[in-house]
């Protein structure tokens, strides 16, 4: 009896530091970012610092309380946090409720935002702009006829009415505002009544390991796709 006393203290000493007043004073917003799935990472400077400095007892307390696992991984020089599902349980947040995959349209726009961290791989800060960077991959990448048969009706043209613009326009920035719930972009911009423009982040790295083969096979993904929508 006193073993199965001592076994339990141990087990819950991780408690002990939510009684400490840095993590009181940002646990609550913190445990809310994280249950909604976004990525923490160093541009969050407070709750980057709790999480990294108390990571061993964040995890357990993910596991025990939500059956959760509170992972990190690092890309680029940057180490960045989120929750994920264990193997063995999906935890009590795997509700279809609580919980979804990305659409096919957010897939397809964070595979190209990927490819587009990743043109910017030397530069600091990789900011993108509607105008003059997706809607110019969109027109003339090697995708270019994938895109459009996606974003448009009838999409084997190539001149669009500013209507239809406006509404792919709407649909992509509505993206973008999910992905920065995620923390995958930051600082999304409104440029202009036709523009906007974000900054990707690191955490992206996230999507890469998610959809591997989606990235892999993005023209199959993509014609796949279009077939099923013309059934």
């Amino acid at each position: 009896m006193a073993d199965e006393h001592m076994a339990e203290t141990l087990n819950y000493n991780f408690i002990d530091v939510f009684k400490l007043r840095d993590v009181q004073k940002h646990f609550a917003d913190l445990n809310i970012e994280l249950l909604k799935g976004k990525h923490i990472q160093d541009d969050e400077h407070y709750h980057h610092r709790i999480l990294s400095k108390y990571y061993i007892e964040f995890k357990k307390y993910y596991d025990v309380f939500y059956r959760l696992v509170l992972d990190k991984k690092t890309f680029e020089g940057v180490t960045y946090f989120f929750l994920t599902f264990s193997e063995e349980s999906k935890g009590i947040l795997s509700d279809h409720t609580r919980h979804r995959d990305l659409t096919a349209i957010e897939t397809i726009a964070a595979i190209t935002l990927l490819q587009m961290y990743y043109d910017r791989y030397f530069e600091n800060v990789k900011e993108i702009s509607f105008l003059k960077d997706i809607k110019s991959k969109i027109l003339g990448s090697e995708f270019s006829s994938l895109y459009k048969s996606v974003f448009f009706k009838n999409g084997a043209r190539d001149n669009f009415t500013p209507k239809e613009w406006a509404n792919v326009t709407k649909n992509i920035k509505n993206v973008i505002q999910d992905f920065e719930q995620l923390g995958w972009v930051d600082q999304l911009t409104q440029k202009g009544e036709n523009d906007f423009s974000f900054v990707i982040k690191e955490s992206i790295h996230r999507f890469q390991m998610m959809y591997e083969y989606e990235i892999s096979n993005f023209e199959e993904f993509v014609s796949n796709l279009t077939e099923t929508d013309n059934e």
